[in-house]
């Protein structure tokens, strides 16, 4: 049985657990996950292109022996590559997905710091009007007078969305146009 939380549950939820948080940047803006999250941070490395992979789907890489995919934050976020320089890294994260460990990469712009976040700072997402999917998001923290967005790897890197093929994307594009 899932129950879903509410958005001041989750904001609760969030702070309970550990206060450290890395921020790093999307296309400007400033996004946060907690730091138990991040198995490591590396720089950009080759990538192979996956055919008809939703184009969130950067592409996938060797770590260490094992193929993991990389996601691009900007194009998940907003329908915007990420222009690779030398700042630009690869946050590998693994997630349990069907009950298997996963490992994936996240392509952000930089890393900028460690935080902690005071439970008092955490707050509920806002409904609209954060620049990014409101499911993508587990709640916002206020730091240093500023808003960062915590964000809900579950949805964010979730498989079933990402796995769908370029080609079924286009075919429900058009079958939503046709039914109008």
């Amino acid at each position: 049985m899932v129950i879903a939380m509410d958005n001041a549950e989750q904001a609760a939820d969030t702070a309970a657990g550990n206060d450290q948080y890395l921020t790093f940047r999307v296309l400007g803006e400033q996004y946060a996950v907690n730091i138990l999250d991040i198995k490591e941070i590396i720089e950009v490395t080759q990538m192979t292109r996956v055919p008809m992979a939703l184009a969130a789907v950067r592409g996938v890489m060797n770590l260490r022996g094992n193929v993991a995919p990389v996601i691009d934050l900007a194009e998940r976020f907003h329908a915007t590559s990420t222009q690779v320089d030398r700042r630009t890294v690869i946050l590998v994260v693994q997630l349990e997905v069907e009950g298997e460990r996963q490992v994936m990469g996240m392509l952000a712009e930089e890393v900028n710091e460690i935080v902690e976040i005071e439970a008092d700072h955490f707050q509920p997402a806002p409904e609209f009007g954060a620049g990014i999917r409101q499911s993508f998001i587990r709640s916002m923290a206020q730091v240093d007078g500023k808003f960062i967005v915590l964000l809900d790897l579950s949805q964010v890197l979730n498989i079933d969305e990402l796995s769908t093929h370029h080609e079924d994307v286009e075919s429900a594009t058009v079958m939503e146009v046709s039914v109008d």
